[in-house]
């Protein structure tokens, strides 16, 4: 499967000739000495950076990256607290501008290991050495500077020299070559590849580099795995996060890889039906360990990561033994070599203590011979350093090196060298080791039962201390997987049973993960609120989440908001409605959930006597669906709180909604901000809060309701003596509007929060405020930000509060307010003391 090395595409001496022309408006003395030491770094990439040869045991995987290379799934991440969005960023258009920065020079991608991070970095340089065009946003740079921070050991002058110049070069080139890149730095891309893999006594230095002050004009790209990515975030213009393959893609890979049909059409077969597989494909590493195994094994494929990496070992050792000419056997052969491998291991975690990926010879003393040759599962390392003369060892990928060090701690464990709490009382296992203690776990269930679950339970009370470990915890769990076993659920279970927390938040979590957890809360008797939000949850996952809430004892609160959840998990839901006796809080926002699952919620809502709060904001619910929860109201006697917020309800569906309130006796919130209810359904629902004798808050706001709406409302105030809070922020209610609310204001009793921000409310409308208030003895909150209030208005406002015993806040942010009007505001202030100490006043000064 040898892919022949393709031959330039043009010749150096060609190159040159080109490169002439741009160099002479740079006013470079000496171009051809310059051009010669580009045309070197361009050789480099070609030759190093162009194939992909990720497995040392096994010479015959070597890809041309033409010929191999899938585009990566990038989404943006926000830099205000790196949070994710959904947003798609093409892998070719990562300088592109967006809200944040409009000329992004610094861009930091992250990813977990394996996700494609260094053979992306070696795309930027490949594509660079042969001339290719990155993409219409991609900078067209003179020159692309790629370095590994597992190599450096320095700074970036020494670096650059160190992996990329040749040896020859003497001081003076070398500081004309540093010179250009200083002079021209917009001219230049800096690929920092690994972050996480820099010794750290380097780290300060080189973020200072990434934040501007060496190069501060030169393009930066940097990549790390999360947790040192949020040590640099605030320095770069742009975050990004690499998700590895969209399942499309990672059929594209697979199709490459083979070249035989019949092996990949069984792989692509497996993962259409496998959840395990499709999960691990998002990875690009375990994509390629997938390809190689099933052209071992003929399409038997492992469950876990653990799994995957234990059958890599078992081929490597088959190999090396092969490569020997040892003599076939049907022992173990983690058996056989476990001593050495053990060692092997022994140096895995010393590295990873001391902040190293690379091994010299003494790391090897009073080791076997086999150890020393790593079994086929350490490279000898030239390394990309000229400062590393001396034969030095190395993994070919840090999680490879994460998953010897977990076998030595198995073995540890199981010789009783040392204990479950000894090792997981270090911190670290839950940050930068915590891929360690994943394997370990892994390890440990194919091992020994006992050992496994007495990990699982230590785990559990660390995270019983710190919920914040939790993720790391059900990772853990997933990697617990036997084949052709439950264990892995049994151990989900037993961890549920060990879980004391009461709130636990499962944000953001895989496919794989989501299963551990609704697993995990079956058996848990503590937990009463959970979140599986952020994108968790789909078709599959929440069918079974449904199917088990009835076992979930304890839970009174369940938001799965932002999730993949459309009409028919709704549908499996309301049905569990019927049957739940605990849930009393549950949040369905920004799903599809749609008319169909809004109906089928109502038919839910009728026979439940528990659910007091429910949140359907942004789920697509039109005026049918308001009006199914219409007829649930009516039937149903515990909701207190309806969220429709952001949906698409008009007028028809708050008629609907009127009438509901009529019959209802027991809700006292109803948000219907952001619909089109408009004039007509502003009208409707005043009718029915003459009637209603429970509402006590109503939000209206962004709802095109003008003036008429408003005074509707206002005459709905004079005979409602339940509403404490009313929100009509973001329509047109003008003055007239706020007259007859003022007016209302003067019969009304129970009002205590009134928000009349951005409604178009002048000097007019304030003086009609200010004239309600005299006489309203309730109102304590009343909110004008964002109005064209002035000076006269905010006097009137002013005469109003010396005479009003009872307003402890009042927002007047960003009216027409000068010095004249705060000055008689702040006169009240001495008059009205509830007012002052509070300190709510918020003028335009």
């Amino acid at each position: 499967m040898v892919k022949q090395l393709q031959p330039c595409e043009r010749s150096t001496k060609e190159s040159l000739k080109d490169e002439q022309g741009w160099l002479r408006q740079y006013e470079v003395s000496d171009p051809f000495d310059l051009l010669k030491y580009i045309s070197i770094i361009r050789q480099l990439y070609e030759d190093r950076e162009g194939w992909l040869a990720p497995f040392p045991w096994c010479e015959e995987f070597q890809f041309n990256l033409d010929n191999i290379f899938t585009r990566l799934k990038f989404v943006s991440r926000k830099r205000e607290r790196g949070i994710k969005t959904d947003d798609i960023v093409d892998m070719f258009q990562i300088f592109q501008p967006h809200q944040e920065c409009s000329q992004p020079k610094r861009v930091l991608i992250e990813g977990q290991p394996g996700m494609g991070k260094t053979t992306y970095c070696q795309k930027i340089a490949y594509n660079w050495a042969k001339k290719r065009k990155g993409g219409e946003s991609f900078p067209d740079v003179t020159l692309v500077l790629l370095l590994k921070c597992r190599d450096i050991n320095c700074g970036l002058w020494e670096a650059i020299d160190d992996q990329l110049l040749p040896s020859e070069v003497n001081e003076e080139e070398k500081e004309r070559f540093f010179k250009f890149i200083r002079g021209h730095q917009s001219k230049v891309l800096l690929v920092l590849d690994g972050l996480d893999e820099l010794p750290r006594n380097q780290l300060s230095i080189y973020t200072d580099i990434i934040g501007g002050r060496v190069l501060p004009d030169s393009y930066i790209v940097v990549t790390a795995r999360h947790e040192v990515g949020l040590k640099v975030r605030e320095c770069c213009h742009t975050l990004l996060e690499v998700e590895g393959f969209t399942e499309s893609d990672a059929k594209d890979f697979i199709v490459r890889y083979f070249n035989e049909e019949d092996l990949a059409k069984k792989l692509l077969d497996k993962l259409d039906t496998g959840v395990t597989l499709q999960d691990l494909t998002r990875n690009l590493l375990n994509t390629a360990l997938l390809c190689l195994l099933c052209e071992d094994f003929g399409g038997k494929f492992p469950e876990s990561r653990t799994l995957l990496y234990l059958e890599i070992v078992q081929c490597v050792l088959r190999r090396y033994r092969l490569k020997m000419k040892l003599p076939e056997t049907n022992q173990d052969l983690l058996v056989l070599y476990r001593v050495d491998l053990k060692q092997l291991g022994r140096i895995a975690m010393q590295g990873l203590r001391n902040d190293s990926m690379y091994f010299d010879e003494s790391a090897f003393e009073g080791f076997s011979s086999d150890v020393k040759s790593g079994l086929g599962f350490l490279s000898v390392e030239a390394g990309r350093s000229k400062r590393r003369p001396i034969r030095s060892y190395g993994f070919l990928h840090k999680s490879f090196q994460e998953f010897f060090a977990a076998l030595f701690h198995c073995c540890q464990l199981l010789d009783g060298e040392i204990s479950v709490d000894s090792l997981i009382a270090d911190r670290r296992y839950f940050k930068e080791f915590r891929q360690v203690l994943m394997f370990t776990s892994g390890l440990l269930a194919q091992e020994c039962k006992a050992t496994v679950k007495a990990l699982i339970a230590g785990i559990a009370t660390e995270v019983n201390l710190d919920g914040r470990r939790l993720r790391v915890a059900l990772a853990c769990i997933n990697e617990c997987k036997r084949e052709g076993s439950t264990f892995d659920i049994e151990m989900a279970q037993f961890f549920g049973s060990h879980l004391k927390l009461q709130r636990v938040d499962f944000q953001r979590m895989t496919k794989e993960l989501v299963s551990v957890c609704i697993e995990t809360m079956k058996a848990n008797s503590t937990v009463t609120e959970m979140l599986l939000s952020g994108g968790s949850i789909d078709s599959t996952s929440t069918a079974a989440l449904a199917g088990r809430l009835k076992e979930y004892s304890t839970l009174t609160s369940l938001y799965l908001q932002g999730n993949a959840i459309g009409k028919v998990f709704a549908d499996v839901l309301a049905k569990e409605l019927k049957e739940n006796s605990t849930l009393t809080s549950l949040c369905l926002s920004l799903n599809q959930i749609g008319n169909v699952g809004a109906v089928a919620l109502a038919k839910g809502l009728k026979e439940n006597s528990t659910l007091t709060s429910l949140a359907l904001p942004n789920c697509a619910i039109g005026n049918p669906g308001a009006d199914a929860m219409a007829k649930g109201l009516r039937e149903n006697s515990t909701l207190t709180s309806l969220d429709l917020s952001s949906n698409a309800i008009g007028e028809v569906g708050a008629d609907a909604l009127a009438k509901g309130l009529k019959e209802n006796s027991t809700l006292a919130s109803l948000d219907l901000s952001s619909n089109a209810i408009g004039e007509v359904g502003a009208d409707a629902l005043a009718k029915g809060l003459k009637e209603n004798s429970t509402l006590t808050s109503l939000y209206l706001s962004h709802n095109a309701i003008g003036n008429v709406g408003a005074e509707a409302l206002a005459k709905g105030l004079k005979e409602n003596s339940t509403l404490t809070e009313l929100d009509l922020s973001h329509n047109s209610t003008g003055n007239v509007g706020a007259d007859a609310l003022a007016k209302g204001l003067k019969e009304n009793s129970t009002l205590t929060s009134l928000d009349l921000s951005s409604t178009g409310i002048d000097d007019v409308g304030a003086d009609a405020l200010a004239k309600g208030l005299k006489e309203n003895s309730t109102l304590i909150s009343l909110y004008l930000s964002h109005n064209t209030t002035g000076n006269s208005g905010a006097d009137v406002l002013a005469k109003g509060l010396k005479e009003n015993s009872t307003l402890t806040s009042l927002n007047l942010l960003y009216n027409e307010i000068g010095e004249v009007g705060a000055d008689a505001i702040e006169d009240a202030l001495k008059e009205n003391q509830e007012l002052l100490m509070d300190k709510c006043y918020q003028g335009h000064r």
